[in-house]
């Protein structure tokens, strides 16, 4: 039913002496204008955005162009949810401008000229019945189209309740000031509002403005915030519509997230007419948008939002993973959804390495001193050090820091840059003959004048701590027994600690080095996952690592991995160690700002897969010291 129906049927009940659940006609200009809701939030110091109206295409187009971009154009009208534009540039101004003033697109009116702000929307409706208002719990809508709010807008693609970003505080401002002080204003007019007041609302840095009003319930919002009413609606409905006290309704303290299916090409040009199956098999609410029944009681497509599925949980997270799981019971070849509704809300799970290493080098310094008291000495870490990088210097000085809290002897042979090649084998000899050394590490990178595959290979095997030796690197794609490489190994214990369900995951690693990539690749295979090893030059990079459920980075090229490449609620682990040019500051091979919000959990750089890395060099060197002396 369209607005204007809405408004003459409750202005034809109300002139006839009969309750309606709705407000009057000129109530609803505050829907219909933009204008009108402009005026009277600048009359009643309703916080929202500045503005100017236009109805002559020359002069809005002169008052955009003397302002900065973004622009926010509105028309003033209703325009079925599609009369808003963002301009990024002049041409986009003109264009919209044109089509509103001057095509007119939405017929002949006015255009509203705002202010462009920033920061999350959401969704705050209300029970009004002239001064009396019961606010509903707050939701948030996802208008575009696809996963990581990519595409054109739509009509929404799902919502939630249970907004983490929105305090109890935030709440109370916009239900006082904002929502409360619109329906006494409406009374003041002469207009009351006698049904449900939308408040489509943004928390900017200079507090939370009115993006637009609606005089009804919205879509899909409704669809997750009704689910939580406990008490009986038909209460609130009658109050309203007779204009008696409302009642306090009871609403549930779950989550609710809902996900939308929709046609292929909506919202652009769809076709209808596809089967729908499996719905009997679905556990949650679904409410139909666009379907139709045939001759046989099938289901088919007949319009571009087709239908909604609304999960309720405890919490958000778990909303969500019930929603998809329950959505990908419906069967239809020409339905498509987004599985990332929420999913900013709570962001990604941080993975946090320093937090798991400490623990392990706790265990490591228990187990030490059994050892030592069972062999009569502590086991013994030896360093080699070529050169004064500022880089290897601290991952050195780490090493020997994390050996001090482990209880084991260490060693640092410092050598300058210009060593040569035989000096730092015959220093390796040396300890490989050592006795009293059980590990040996020799930092890289190396000068270029030194073979780095020759310094690995002249590690004696059974003191090999990194795990680099050939016959070590042998034993592990054959599955034998050896000491397995630092950060490998620690990544696969993050992912468990995490309680990431490798067995059955697709695993995607970007990185191919015999360091990590091809030893990570080899243990998650030994988890019974399907891994799939690619590198920065692989073809469509973005459609292999889209398929991951667990991805690992390890190129060392700083934003190799964006949000566009990652699956939402994927598992991203970020071994790259960048130094960004700009800032200076460390950073990964992932935008973690980005693929923070896609993915449901991440490590960090520093802090990630780095101190990780030291704590197995430390738990290597007491099984490297165990293994010498049994």
């Amino acid at each position: 039913m369209c607005p204007h129906q809405r408004e003459i049927i409750v202005d034809a009940f109300r002139a006839a002496g009969m309750a309606i659940f709705g407000h009057t006609a000129a109530a609803t200009n505050i829907e219909s204008s933009k204008e009108f809701a402009k005026k009277l939030m600048v009359k009643y110091d309703i916080p929202t955005s500045c503005y100017q109206s236009f109805t002559d295409y020359k002069e809005a187009l002169a008052f955009v162009s003397a302002r900065p971009f973004p622009a926010v154009l509105k028309y003033d009208g209703l325009a079925a949810g599609k009369g808003v534009v963002i301009a990024a540039d002049l041409a986009e101004a003109d264009a919209a401008l044109k089509d509103m003033l001057l095509d007119a697109h939405f017929g002949h009116g006015k255009v509203v000229v705002e202010d462009y702000l920033e920061g999350p929307e959401f969704s705050f409706m209300c029970f009004v019945n002239g001064s009396q208002v019961v606010p509903m719990p707050l939701s948030q809508d996802h208008k575009r189209a696809y996963d990581g709010d990519r595409g054109p807008n739509t009509g929404g693609m799902g919502a939630y309740t249970g907004l983490p970003f929105i305090s109890e505080e935030d709440k109370a401002y916009a239900f006082q000031n904002i929502l409360q002080k619109t329906a006494d204003a409406m009374v003041s007019e002469g207009l009351p509002l006698s049904g449900v007041l939308y408040g489509g609302l943004m928390k900017t840095r200079d507090g939370i403005k009115v993006i637009e009003f609606n005089a009804r319930f919205g879509d899909p919002e409704t669809e997750v915030v009704l689910p939580l009413l406990e008490s009986d609606i038909y209460e609130m409905f009658y109050a309203v519509a007779t204009g008696a006290k409302l009642p306090t309704p009871v609403w549930s303290s779950e989550r609710t997230l809902g996900i939308v299916l929709a046609s292929k090409g909506y919202p652009g040009d769809y076709e209808k007419g596809f089967v729908i199956e499996g719905l009997d098999q679905v556990n949650c609410k679904v409410y139909h948008m666009g379907t139709k029944a045939d001759e046989q009681g099938r289901i088919l497509t007949a319009g571009g939002r087709v239908m909604i599925a609304v999960a309720k949980a405890p919490t958000l997270p778990e909303a969500l993973e019930k929603a998809n799981a329950e959505v990908d019971k419906i069967q239809c070849e020409n339905l498509f959804h987004r599985r990332d509704i929420a999913r900013k809300a709570f962001g990604a799970r941080v993975i946090d390495g320093k937090v798991l290493s400490a623990e392990i080098k706790e265990d490591v310094r228990a187990r030490v001193s059994e050892a030592a008291a069972q062999y009569g000495r502590v086991p013994c870490l030896a360093v080699i050090l070529v050169g004064d990088n500022p880089a290897s210097q601290s991952y050195v000085k780490g090493k020997i820091k994390a050996c001090e809290v482990c209880g084991i002897e260490s060693r640092l042979i410092t050598l300058s840059a210009e060593v040569s090649r035989e000096d730092l084998l015959a220093q390796i000899a040396a300890l490989n003959a050592d006795a009293a050394v059980d590990g040996i590490l020799v930092q890289l990178p190396l000068p270029k004048h030194i073979d780095e595959d020759e310094v690995i290979d002249a590690i004696a095997i059974e003191k090999d701590v990194d795990g680099f030796h050939p016959l070590n690197v042998a034993r592990l794609n054959l599955s034998r027994p050896c000491i397995l490489p630092c950060t490998p190994k620690g990544i696969i214990r993050m992912l468990k600690s995490a309680g990431v369900k490798l067995s059955g995951a697709k695993a995607v690693v970007v990185g191919r080095s015999n360091i990590v990539g091809k030893p990570v690749a080899k243990l998650l295979l030994d988890e019974n996952a399907t891994v799939t090893i690619a590198h920065s030059r692989t073809r469509d990079l973005a459609a292999v690592t889209r398929e991951a459920d667990v991805l690992v980075a390890a190129v060392g090229r700083m934003g190799t991995i964006t949000a566009d490449m990652v699956k939402p609620g994927a598992v991203v682990i970020d071994v790259g160690v960048n130094r960004n040019p700009e800032t200076g500051k460390l950073c990964g091979d992932v935008d973690y700002a980005g693929v923070s919000a896609v993915a449901s959990a991440i490590t960090p750089v520093p802090g990630g897969v780095g101190p990780m890395t030291i704590a197995m060099l430390m738990e290597n060197t007491l099984e490297c010291f165990i293994n010498r002396n049994k």
